[in-house]
């Protein structure tokens, strides 16, 4: 049986501009930032003599990791992270000031999917607000008002 959740993680093209992007979207460094290269590494995602440079952030106000990935070998293709593709995801996090948070992000690099935060007006979260981001990577945010 399952018994929680540990983090998300995303493959980026360059894990110093994401981390620098995240560094302040958090305003923290990461908790972890290093080269994974061990023979394990190797055999767990399936690619011979793998080098990775990983960042992981712990995300305010949850036990949760956001890990940020680049693949130095082997390296990979961009994909179309549009986010109506199938395979893309994206990550949700929430805030109490959502107006302040559209227009930090926005101030941060993070291209805003709509001028304004969105009200919700059907669903489990009818009456909260909502906005979504691109990253500077091209990574879909999520920024939900917490209910309140």
């Amino acid at each position: 049986m399952l018994t929680g959740f540990s983090h998300v993680g995303f493959t980026v093209a360059d894990v110093d501009a994401a981390v620098a992007f995240y560094r302040k979207v958090f305003d923290a460094e990461p908790a972890v930032r290093r080269i994974y290269d061990a023979p394990y590494t190797s055999e767990q995602i399936g690619y011979p003599d793998a080098r990775l440079d990983i960042a992981l952030f712990r995300i305010p106000g949850s036990d949760a990791l956001l890990e940020l990935i680049q693949y130095l070998n082997p390296v990979g293709e961009p994909v179309d992270l549009e986010t109506r593709n199938p395979g893309t995801a994206h990550i949700c996090l929430t805030t109490d000031d959502l107006d302040t948070e559209h227009t930090r992000l926005t101030r941060l690099g993070a291209t805003p999917r709509s001028t304004t935060p969105v009200h919700i007006t059907s669903g489990p979260n009818e009456g909260r607000r909502v906005a979504y981001f691109r990253d500077p990577q091209g990574l879909t945010l999520e920024i939900l008002e917490r209910e309140g």
